[in-house]
């Protein structure tokens, strides 16, 4: 659906009961803690936080925009009812029919209505909590978008990367290795200049959704984000960067991210990342702004990293869509689903000839436009690849780990994990681990043979339905419980 701003957005999520104004929360230790507690909560509601200290009334923060069945519903447009699998299946078939709908520029907008420049930014005006305790400062940029332009081809790329205000007019900027952003930064370096970039702080929630998405090096998440809300991004070109951003956005900062050259990395971090560990603090390129646009009463989105985040009914089916829309479109025959099962990447397959299995997992290892899984599970197609039950079932009996289980090094990993990334190797950006490929399918060899050999010992539905029949008023829901898997 197609949202002007983030105000209407707010709204609409008002009309539906799912806004929960907070008032008079710090930024030191509340507004933090209020996140992450909600956050614990199926379809919980957006926390909007007003009165904050030491900002004026008006001056807010809003947390949790995609944190639940009914938000997502908004922003996608979905048919009310589609869970799982079938909500998987109908954004997967919107990407099969994917066009482009291309931006459009415009003179001005809600965001230009005030304006610092130069001398007069102030990153201070705006709220910034400390939304984990140890976090290495505030972080002013967590919900928001940036921009860039590849200085090779002219493409625009629109990325979410974080951002740990430094002072008055300099924040850090976590571009990750390997994404699109960080490509884009060092083709600059390497030409001995600064890099364009402006950063939106608030916006229509599905320029961060598009920012987001692993659409390809190269391809357009304006164009994307278009398409995602079915109507065009009228956007605003900065006059210090020649960058466009939202013209209805809550604050836009447009500046640089300066050569090492021009001004030594700083400190980014420590930040306190999804799977539950501070990432360590290390230097980073930091951003000077220039200028900065906003709204009366801006509204900045929060969106931090959480250890236990329940996005609920509809959260992750984009991602996995995404990733099964590019699995059909390789031309590999036999792909039947794609799930998350806790840190498992799990695809099912039914298997045609020798060897299919390792070929179909060779290219989900490519990344499926974002990193390799650390644990590729494969799958036959009698399982749920989003039933935890059933694919943990399939390893514990499918997997002979001396010949099944495929150990890959050297792969490019996310940097917020721990494991295996030591103060040497960040020290030198060398993030690189080993994956794992799990071959939880029966051996093609022993098709004919496997079900003969090894039949399962569970109770038929047919004698199962005829004791729960016969028990029901003795037993209740004791036996008619369904199936667990």
């Amino acid at each position: 659906m197609a949202f002007q701003d983030l105000r209407e957005f707010l709204d609409a999520v008002e009309k539906v009961d799912e806004l929960k104004v907070v008032h008079g929360a710090d930024l030191a230790s509340e507004i933090g803690s209020i996140t992450e507690i909600t956050a614990w909560s199926a379809e919980h509601p957006l926390v909007l936080f007003d009165d904050i200290t030491g900002h004026p009334v008006g001056t807010r923060i809003a947390v949790h925009s995609f944190d639940s069945y009914r938000r997502m519903q908004l922003i996608y447009g979905f048919p009310d009812g589609l869970r799982g699998a079938a909500l998987t299946a109908w954004w997967k078939d919107r990407l099969g029919d994917y066009v482009p709908v291309p931006p459009v520029e415009v003179e001005t907008g809600p965001v230009m209505q005030n304006l610092m420049i130069g001398e007069d930014v102030d990153l201070f005006r705006f709220p910034a909590p400390m939304w984990h305790a140890q976090d290495g400062a505030p972080y002013l940029a967590t919900g928001g978008a940036s921009v860039l332009r590849d200085p090779d081809t002219g493409q625009l790329n629109a990325g979410c990367y974080r951002g740990m205000r430094y002072d008055r007019n300099t924040i850090g900027h976590h571009l990750a290795g390997g994404h699109n952003g960080q490509v884009i930064r060092d083709k600059y370096f390497a030409r001995g200049e600064n890099c364009p970039v402006v950063i939106t702080l608030g916006n229509d929630p599905s320029f961060t959704l598009a920012g987001a998405e692993n659409v390809g090096f190269g391809q357009n998440e304006l164009e994307f984000g278009g398409f995602l809300r079915g109507a065009p991004y009228e956007m605003v070109t900065g006059p210090l960067t020649g960058l466009p951003f939202p013209a209805t956005a809550e604050v836009v900062l447009e500046g640089e991210i300066l050569h090492p050259d021009v001004e030594p990395k700083r400190s980014e971090g420590p930040w306190g990342e999804g799977l539950g560990y501070y990432a360590s603090a290390f230097a980073q390129p930091a951003v000077r702004i220039g200028a900065v646009y906003h709204r009366d009463d801006p509204i900045v989105m929060g969106e931090p990293t959480l250890r236990f985040r329940n996005r609920g009914a509809a959260g992750g089916f984009a991602q996995t869509a995404r990733r099964l829309h590019l699995l059909e479109r390789s031309g590999l025959e036999g792909v039947r689903g794609i799930g998350q099962v806790g840190p498992f990447l799990v695809v099912s397959i039914k298997q045609h000839y020798s060897g299919q299995v390792m070929r179909i997992a060779d290219y989900v290892m490519a990344g499926l436009a974002d990193r390799p899984p650390r644990y590729l599970v494969m799958v036959d197609d009698d399982i749920d690849p989003s039933n935890t039950a059933l694919v943990n079932w399939a390893i514990a009996t499918r997997v002979d780990p001396a010949s099944q289980i495929h150990i890959q090094r050297d792969r490019w990993c996310n940097v917020i994990n721990p494991a295996g990334l030591t103060p040497a190797k960040r020290a030198i950006e060398d993030y690189t681990l080993g994956t794992t490929i799990i071959d939880a399918c029966k051996p093609f060899r022993w098709r004919a043979d496997w079900d003969r050999m090894f039949a399962r010992s569970d109770i038929q539905d047919e004698l199962r339905a005829a004791t729960a029949a016969k028990w029901e008023d003795v037993l209740g829901p004791l036996i008619t419980a369904p199936k667990p898997a």
